[in-house]
């Protein structure tokens, strides 16, 4: 069972929801920080930092404009997959598998 799974349990997804509330304003903290110290997401490790800052901002927003804890972090995982940023380490990853594959 993935994640998305365990979002049907009430509780699991009453401890997301809070652990993504209390983490977003450290998180968003944090992105400015790093950004204003020449920060850029690339390679897969930054590229992971950001899209976990950038998904708990936009459930922040999205539950703070009203939205369910489910259908928030539906709307945030949208909105952080397409991401220009995270959209081009994806497409690295895939042309690299398909490489790999084809024994390139």
């Amino acid at each position: 069972m993935g994640i998305v799974g365990f979002l049907d349990d009430n509780e699991v997804l009453s401890r997301m929801d809070d652990a993504i509330l209390s983490a977003s304003p450290s998180l968003s903290s944090l992105m400015s920080c790093i950004f204003e110290k020449g920060f850029r997401p690339v390679g897969e490790m930054p590229t992971l930092l950001f899209a976990l800052a950038h998904l708990a901002n936009s459930y922040e927003t999205i539950r703070m404009d009203g939205g369910e804890p489910r259908e928030s972090f539906d709307l945030a995982m949208a909105m952080t997959l397409r991401h220009p940023v995270l959209q081009k380490m994806l497409s690295k990853q895939v042309a690299g598998r398909v490489d790999d594959a084809a024994g390139v």
